[in-house]
């Protein structure tokens, strides 16, 4: 009979935080910058690790976009 196969993940959610939020605070990268660095030394493919990209990750992911007018915010902002 077979053993069944186990598959461990290469980067789990908190090790991507931990190694992005060092990537942009030592080598003053931005996040996308960061992660997609992290998928390649890792070799993972980016549209892989969309999955695990969630909580306070997520949030500064999304705030450096906007702040880059990457996308659009859902509200406005005065100046």
């Amino acid at each position: 009979m077979r053993q069944p196969v186990v598959i461990t993940p290469s980067i789990t959610k908190e090790d991507l935080r931990i190694q992005a939020e060092i990537l942009v605070h030592k080598d003053k990268m931005t996040y996308a910058e960061a992660i997609c660095d992290i998928c390649e030394k890792l070799m993972i493919d980016p549209q892989d690790v969309k999955r695990i990209v969630t909580g306070p990750l997520k949030t500064k992911l999304e705030a450096e976009a906007i702040d880059r007018n990457i996308i659009k915010s859902d509200t406005s902002k005065l100046f």
